[in-house]
């Protein structure tokens, strides 16, 4: 590689060794990742000797050199500084006086490293033609006079007598090359600088990347170790299952082989033995009911209070029943002893009639009451015509059903003032339905629309009566509203709105969370446009907050889903009616 396509002279290739050896270390480095002369032949970035060899050999070769090469090497050229501020017009005109001030392989070598291909040319033709002898004394009266014009320009022509001389030249040149050289220097530290904030931050990332990769190996580590600890607790499990079936299966085969061997009359002495012996069962579930009576008197306040007075008259009646014996097996009857039984008496009733203030007058009653107290949460909607079937059969008196009505009536208020219990598999699950069983679960916020007449429609069997008179309309309407209120009432975050078609606009509140709306307008699908309406006043006031459309109509639901809502088939919202 060359600068021209020409041979260079010896004194240019000394000229260029010596511009090579001011090419700092610093930018040797970068040239090995960018100049394609460096790719091969192995060489490494820290290596600077031999890539400064090489730079040389490159500079002086017999191919061009490639742009960013040169622009590296014209950086190192003072001349080359004070050429390429000049036309090549104006070079071509003061060649002869620049060669005499800076030498002819000097300035050739500067506009041989000039970025202009017209410079470049002429310079390479004025390598075979010599220029003209010129005595240094005689190049600045050549200069003057080739830039007069501008000179005179700038008002800064020289007085008869004020020549400026060499010395004060040479003094002016020596300023600039020190000004030159700090400036080199402070551009080589800055540079440094710049080199090793790039290794630190190369470092930094390097290690953010091995703490990332340590991080990740850590929680494979856990995960794996979790789950071994899963397995080895369920093989424990298994084993103790497996040996407790292996005692069973033993126990059993024993007190078969007994039976067979003495006619069976030895089997049940061995059952009652057995049973003797295993009090585990029983200490267990006492134990099981001391922590559910405990536990129960934490989360409700009243079963504590009432568990206190309950072991309070207890300790009465034993006392009262202590008392009683004594006076009835006394040979003397001390007058305080009375006393005390009389009060004992009167304090236990107050306590009794205190706890059961609506005791059940019949064993039915009190079956009833009890398993009411007992059934599970899901089943209470069906028990809810209960009172009444007892009420027509006539098994229970009025004051009996009354009692039983409020029992009924106090389980329920309770169960919905805890809310929908949340559903165990919804907790990952992103669909609607779960959405909305987080929702009155009171886990999220949401918004409930209902589209009320096709809501009606697509539950007939709990809208409709099978057989008889059909309901009105508006009892319809009602009755959906009712449950609506319902279901939403534990958890006031969700906020519900059904909308109805209707002649004229109208809307009412059913319960604070609750709107009931009728559409008005003419027309078919008018409920459908109010839906789309609020639904996009939702979602533009709160965009995170859930809305969902409860609606078998899949054009609405198309449009509500563009709108960003979720949507739910009628037959899904009924299973939380």
């Amino acid at each position: 590689m060359s600068l021209c396509s020409t041979p260079l002279t010896p004194d240019c290739e000394k000229e260029l060794q010596r511009i090579v050896a001011l090419v700092p270390d610093a930018d040797l480095s970068p040239l090995v990742a960018t100049e394609p002369a460096f790719r091969s032949g192995g060489f490494r970035a820290g290596n600077t000797a031999v890539l400064r060899t090489r730079l040389q050999q490159i500079a002086c070769g017999s191919q061009m050199v490639s742009d960013t090469l040169r622009r590296t090497l014209a950086r190192r050229s003072r001349s080359r500084t004070l050429t390429g501020l000049l036309s090549p017009d104006a070079i071509a005109e003061a060649r002869h006086a620049l060669a005499a001030l800076l030498g002819s392989q000097v300035l050739l070598v500067a506009l041989l490293l000039d970025e202009r291909e017209e410079v470049r040319s002429k310079a390479e033709g004025w390598m075979q033609t010599p220029f003209l002898a010129v005595e240094p004394a005689e190049a600045p009266d050549r200069l003057r006079e080739v830039f007069a014009g501008l000179s005179e320009l700038l008002g800064s022509a020289p007085a008869s007598g004020s020549a400026l001389t060499r010395e004060a030249w040479q003094k002016q040149k020596e300023q600039l090359e020190n000004r030159l050289h700090d400036l080199q220097t402070e551009n080589r530290r800055l540079k440094g600088v710049d080199d090793r904030l790039s290794r630190v931050a190369t470092q930094l990332k390097a290690s953010e990347e091995k703490l990332s990769a340590a991080q990740q190996k850590g929680e494979a580590a856990e995960k794996a170790l979790r789950q071994k600890t899963r397995e080895l607790e369920e093989t424990a499990a298994e084993l103790t299952r497996e040996t407790s079936r292996r005692e069973e299966r033993l126990v059993a085969a024993l007190d078969l082989a007994l039976a067979q061997e003495f006619h069976g009359w030895l089997a049940n002495a061995r059952a009652v033995e057995s049973a003797a012996t295993q009090s585990q069962p029983a200490d267990d579930l006492l134990a099981q009911a001391d922590a559910a009576l405990q536990r129960q008197g934490e989360v409700d306040r009243h079963s504590g209070n009432r568990a206190i007075l309950a072991a309070r008259l207890e300790r009465l009646e034993a006392a009262l029943k202590q008392v009683r014996s004594a006076l009835r097996n006394a040979l003397r009857q001390a007058p305080e002893l009375k006393a005390v039984e009389t009060a004992l008496a009167a304090e236990a009733r107050a306590l009794s009639r205190l706890l059961e203030p609506d005791a059940a007058a019949t064993p039915l009653e009190e079956a009833i009451l009890t398993r009411i107290h007992a059934a599970r949460d899901n089943d209470l909607p069906r028990l809810r015509e209960l009172p009444d079937l007892f009420a027509s059969l006539q098994v229970l008196d009025d004051t009996a059903i009354v009692r039983v009505r409020q029992a009924f009536q106090k389980r329920l208020a309770a169960v919905q003032a805890m809310g929908v219990p949340p559903d165990p598999c919804m907790e990952d699950r992103h669909n609607s339905v779960a959405q909305l069983g987080r929702a009155l679960a009171g886990q999220i916020p949401a918004i409930l629309l209902i589209d009320g007449h096709n809501v009606l429609f697509g539950l007939p069997t709990r809208y409709m009566p099978v057989r008889g008179t059909s309901l009105p309309d508006a009892e319809k309407r009602k009755k959906l509203t009712d449950d609506i209120v319902r279901v939403t009432a534990p958890n006031p975050s969700v906020r519900a709105w059904i909308v109805f078609d209707g002649p004229t606009r109208n809307d009412t509140q059913a319960s604070p969370n609750v709107r009931v709306t009728y559409s008005g307008g003419e027309g078919e699908h008018r409920a459908d446009g109010v839906i789309l309406d609020n639904l996009r006043f939702f979602k533009s006031s709160s965009p995170d907050t859930p809305v969902i459309l409860a609606s078998n109509d899949n054009g609405l639901c198309t449009a509500a889903r563009r709108l960003g809502a979720l949507d739910i088939a009628v037959l899904d919202l009924g299973a939380f009616l």
